[in-house]
């Protein structure tokens, strides 16, 4: 009788524990391509809220050209995403030097001026990078 019950409550423990969470899912974009019309939109939207402030307050008191998406990851467990982009940032008439600036900011599912910036790197980049980086940015 009780090597069955305890059978039963092993095979129960073995169910309740079994639970797979949503795991995200993560799309990268390739970046030797145009952008797509979305991309050009979300990146329209985010630029005029967020991108800005972000290089505001990390010191980047710039403007910016050649925004990229790299990455998208979506957690739908937890209701947000976490959107790894690149802009291109100058001061004065689009004259160098010019700073590649990488961030990752994760976006609230329901609000998104609520984000939070996980990561932000800058650099200084040369005149060939610049070509390389520009050859696919959005028009």
């Amino acid at each position: 009788m009780w090597k069955s019950i305890s059978i039963m409550v092993v095979i129960c423990f073995l169910f309740m524990t079994n639970v797979h969470p949503a795991s995200a899912e993560t799309q990268t974009i390739d970046q030797k391509q145009q952008p797509s019309i979305l991309e050009r939109a979300f990146l329209r939207e985010l630029g005029t809220n967020i991108i800005l402030e972000t290089m505001s307050t990390k010191g980047d008191n710039q403007l910016y050209f050649a925004p990229r998406i790299e990455k998208i990851t979506r957690n739908e467990a937890n209701d947000f995403y976490d959107i790894t982009l690149r802009v291109i940032g100058y001061e004065g008439p689009m004259n160098p030097p010019y700073t590649l600036i990488h961030m990752t900011i994760r976006i609230p599912g329901n609000d998104y001026s609520k984000y939070t910036v996980l990561d932000y790197k800058r650099r200084f980049i040369s005149d060939s990078e610049l070509k390389e980086f520009i050859k696919f940015a959005p028009d």
